[in-house]
C-alpha cells in the first residue's frame, strides 16, 4: 500500500507546474521552433540554388551541345552544331562572294532575317543556304572516306598556321577580339579551337582532290579530239562589216496613216462644257513644249517599208565595196557575235570574199558582211604575279624585292603581304591564263609585248580606276581555246566523279533542324498523291470507256438479230 500512495504521490507532483517550469519549457519550444525553421530555410536554400545552378549550367550544357551533340548525321556520322554552322556559313560566303553585286535584284537584304525572305516559292535563302552547306558536307565526307581509303596524307601545319594568323591579322583590322572576329564568320558557338579540326580537314580534302583532278585531267588527243567535235565553239573568223540604218521619218508624210475622223458636234459638246478639262490639255500642251518631251511620231508600216526599201538599195551598193571599206572585225568568236550574223560567219562552206546583206528587221536596218578569215587562235596566254595597291609606291615596293633574292617566289610572298586583292594574294598573286584583253589596256600592252621575257617586272598606275599595279612576269602558258577546252573536260570528269563518290550518303535529321528537307518531303509527297489520283481517274475512265463499248457492242449484236430474223422471216414469207 506504502508503495502505491508513493506512486500516486510522484504523479501528483509531476503535474504541478512552476513558473520555472513554464520558462523552461518556452524555451524548449522556442528552441524546437529555431530548428524547424532553420530546416525550412535549407530546404528552401538549396532549391533555390538548384535552380540558379540550372540557370547558370543551361549556358554550358548548350554550349556542350552545339559542340558535342548531334544536329544531323551525313552517311552515317554524326555532325553537331558547331560543324554545321561553319559549313553554313562558308557556304553562305562563298555564294556571296560570288554573286553578292546582284543580291539586290534577287530582293534579298542581308542584313535582314534570312528565314523569312523567299529564295523560291518554297524555300527561304535560309534554306537555301542550309542546302548548300548539306551538299558540301556530302561532298566533303565522300572525299574524306576517298582519301581515306587511298592512305592519301598531308601535313596540314604549315598551311594552319597561315590560317590562324590570317583570322587573327583579319579581326585586328576588323578592331575585333579573335574569338569575337571567329563568331561572326563562322558563327556563334565557333572558335578557332573548335572549327580546327574541320579546317585541317578540308585543307586534306582540298589537296587530295587537286591530286585526282591531276590524275584524271585530259590528254592532249582528248583535247584535240574535243576540239574538232567543237569546232564552232573555239574557232575565231575575221570579217568586214558595214551597217545600212534605215532613215524613217520624223513626221507624217503622204505614206502616213490616215488621222482619226473629227467627233461630232454632239459627241463634243459635253466636253465644250467642262471647261477645266480644256484648260488643262492646254497645260500640258504647253508643258511639253517647253520641255520637250513631247511624243516623238511613230511612223506607219507604209514609211517603214519605204525607208527599208531605200536602205536595202544602199546595202546593195555598199555591198560592191564592203570587204575594201568596211570596218574590220578581228578574232571573233561564234559566242561574241551578233546572232544575225553568226551562222553565216560560222558556215562550213564560208570562203574568203564572201559577201551578203542581212537584215535586222527589229533595228531597222541592214548589215553588209564580207568574210575574210576563220582560224584557230593559237596566240599563247600567258602567267603573271600581280601585286594591287592603292598608293602610288609601287617601285619603292619593287627595290623592296629587289634588295632580296628578287626571285618569283619572294615576289609572291611580297604580294602575300602587300596585295589588297584578297581573291589572289593567298596565291601569291598569281593570275593564270591571261589572254589580249584580260586586263586593263596598259597592263595588256606590257604582258603581250614582243620579247616579254620571265622576270620582268613594272609598276604601273592606272589612269581608269588609280590602282598601282606591280607585275612579276613568269611566261607563256597554253592558248585560250586549250585552256578552255580543258578546264571543260576536266570539269566534266570531276562532276562526274563527285556524282558516283556521293551516291549514297544520305543525311539523317530525327530532329526537324531542316526545314528545306521537310518542303523537299511534302513536294514528293504531293507527286505521290498526284501521280495516285491521276492513276486513279484514268482506271476509272478506262473503266467507263470499257462500259460503253460493252453496251455499243451488245447493241450492236442485239441488232444484227434482229436483223437477221426479219431477213430469214422474209425469206420464208
Amino acid at each position: 500500500m506504502s508503495k502505491k500512495e508513493t506512486q500516486n504521490t510522484e504523479q501528483k507532483q509531476e503535474k504541478i507546474i512552476t513558473s520555472y517550469d513554464r520558462k523552461m519549457q518556452r524555451r524548449e519550444e522556442q528552441k524546437k521552433k529555431e530548428q524547424r525553421e532553420k530546416h525550412i530555410m535549407t530546404a528552401v536554400g538549396i532549391v533555390i540554388a538548384a535552380a540558379l545552378v540550372c540557370l547558370i549550367a543551361s549556358f554550358p550544357i548548350r554550349t556542350l551541345m552545339a559542340t558535342r551533340g548531334t544536329f544531323i548525321k551525313v552517311g552515317g556520322e554524326n555532325v553537331t552544331r558547331v560543324e554545321f554552322d561553319y559549313a553554313y556559313n562558308i557556304a553562305r560566303n562563298n555564294y556571296l562572294a560570288q554573286y553578292g553585286t546582284y543580291m539586290s535584284y534577287f530582293g534579298l537584304d542581308l542584313s535582314g532575317d534570312l528565314s523569312t525572305q523567299m529564295y523560291s516559292e518554297t524555300l527561304t535563302w535560309q534554306d537555301y543556304f542550309e542546302q548548300l552547306a548539306v551538299e558540301n558536307l556530302i561532298s566533303n565526307k565522300a572525299l574524306k572516306d576517298q582519301a581515306e581509303a587511298a592512305g592519301f596524307t598531308y601535313d596540314t601545319t604549315e598551311e594552319y598556321a597561315d590560317f590562324e594568323e590570317s583570322v587573327e591579322n583579319a579581326a585586328s583590322e576588323a578592331g575585333l577580339t579573335t574569338r569575337d572576329y571567329v563568331r561572326q564568320l563562322y558563327g556563334s558557338y565557333a572558335t578557332l579551337s573548335r572549327i580546327s579540326d574541320f579546317v585541317k580537314e578540308a585543307m586534306v580534302i582540298n589537296q587530295y582532290y587537286e591530286q585526282v583532278a591531276e590524275e584524271r585531267a585530259p590528254s592532249e588527243e582528248e583535247i584535240q579530239s574535243y576540239y574538232e567535235e567543237n569546232t564552232d565553239s573555239y574557232d575565231s573568223v575575221d570579217y568586214r562589216i558595214v551597217t545600212i540604218e534605215a532613215q524613217l521619218p520624223t513626221e507624217p508624210t503622204e505614206l502616213a496613216d490616215p488621222a482619226e475622223e473629227e467627233t461630232s458636234a454632239e459627241e463634243v459638246s459635253a466636253a465644250e462644257d467642262t471647261q477645266a478639262s480644256a484648260e488643262t490639255d492646254a497645260a500640258q500642251e504647253s508643258t511639253a513644249d517647253e520641255t520637250g518631251t513631247e511624243e516623238e511620231y511613230e511612223p506607219s508600216e507604209a514609211e517603214i517599208a519605204a525607208a527599208m526599201e531605200e536602205a536595202q538599195a544602199l546595202a546593195q551598193d555598199a555591198q560592191e565595196t564592203v570587204a575594201q571599206d568596211g570596218e574590220l572585225q578581228e578574232n571573233v568568236q561564234r559566242a561574241s557575235a551578233n546572232s544575225l550574223i553568226r551562222d553565216w560567219l560560222f558556215d562550213a562552206s564560208r570562203e574568203a570574199g564572201d559577201t551578203t546583206i542581212i537584215e535586222d528587221a527589229d533595228n531597222n536596218r541592214y548589215f553588209v558582211l564580207a568574210f575574210e578569215e576563220r582560224y584557230l587562235d593559237e596566240t599563247p596566254s600567258v602567267d603573271v604575279r600581280v601585286l594591287i595597291t592603292q598608293e602610288e609606291d609601287g617601285q619603292a615596293l619593287l627595290d623592296e624585292w629587289a634588295s632580296g633574292e628578287a626571285t618569283e617566289e619572294t615576289f609572291g610572298a611580297l604580294c602575300e603581304q602587300y596585295s589588297t586583292d584578297t581573291s589572289t594574294a593567298g596565291n601569291g598573286g598569281l593570275y593564270e591564263g591571261v589572254t589580249r584583253g584580260g586586263l586593263p589596256d596598259d597592263l595588256d600592252q606590257w604582258l603581250f609585248e614582243e620579247g616579254r621575257a620571265a622576270g620582268d617586272t613594272v609598276s604601273i598606275t592606272s589612269e581608269d580606276d588609280g590602282y598601282t599595279y606591280v607585275m612579276y612576269y613568269v611566261g607563256q602558258n597554253d592558248p585560250a581555246w586549250k585552256l578552255s577546252v580543258r578546264s571543260t573536260l576536266l570539269s566534266e570528269t570531276m562532276t562526274a566523279y563527285m556524282e558516283e563518290i556521293s551516291a549514297g550518303i544520305e543525311v539523317e535529321d530525327s530532329k526537324g533542324n531542316l526545314n528545306y528537307l521537310k518542303v523537299e518531303a511534302e513536294a514528293s509527297a504531293a507527286e505521290t498523291s498526284t501521280a495516285e489520283d491521276s492513276s486513279s481517274v484514268e482506271g476509272t475512265e478506262t473503266a467507263q470507256t470499257g462500259e460503253i463499248q460493252t453496251e455499243e457492242t451488245a447493241q450492236t449484236e442485239e441488232t444484227q438479230t434482229e436483223e437477221t430474223a426479219q431477213t430469214e422471216s422474209t425469206q420464208t414469207e
